[in-house]
């Protein structure tokens, strides 16, 4: 399997983001969903990792895990980071360029499901999408824009989506 790590993964932003998907996943099919994961492809170019499928309702999903603000700091899920830009220069990226129905963010004991319609319209309204700032300390409500490279940012408060959410679903407990 070819190296699915980017360049500027120095840390373990892949390990937590796969273990994200797996929790959901397993959160998903304990409540009777049927779970198609995404091709490399369709979660790369169409921004799902799965989709979820139980009597007439099917959804694509993309699932985030918990991100750091700045790359020394900690995982946390007080601040949600969106994608405006992606980091290919034709990506929309995956608020805007997705064929995901809903986006499920991760916390420390639970996933927040929005939908992604719903999560369009809110940007707009708090977030201050003329302003550029250059340092992830400075991204709350505004669009970061890092040197050189093509993708747009911004940070949120989880709390900004509680009135958005379609559903919570409190993380399972491994039984060892």
């Amino acid at each position: 399997m070819p190296n699915r790590r980017n360049q500027y993964d120095n840390r373990d932003c892949l390990e937590r983001g796969e273990s994200a998907e797996l929790q959901f996943t397993n959160i998903i099919r304990s409540r009777g969903w049927e779970v198609i994961p995404a091709t490399r492809e369709q979660d790369i170019y169409e921004h799902w990792d799965i989709l979820i499928k139980k009597a007439d309702k099917k959804y694509k999903v993309d699932i985030k895990g918990m991100k750091r603000i700045n790359r020394k700091d900690d995982a946390q899920d007080d601040w949600i980071w969106i994608e405006l830009h992606g980091v290919r220069e034709y990506d929309e990226g995956w608020l805007y360029g997705s064929s995901s129905d809903i986006i499920a963010f991760e916390k420390r004991d639970s996933f927040i499901m929005v939908e992604r319609s719903n999560l369009i319209d809110l940007i707009p309204r708090i977030i201050d999408l003329e302003s550029r700032v250059y340092s992830s300390f400075n991204a709350k409500y505004k669009v970061y824009h890092r040197p050189g490279r093509p993708d747009k940012i911004t940070l949120i408060e989880t709390k900004q989506i509680e009135p958005i959410k379609c559903a919570e679903w409190e993380k399972m407990m491994l039984i060892e």
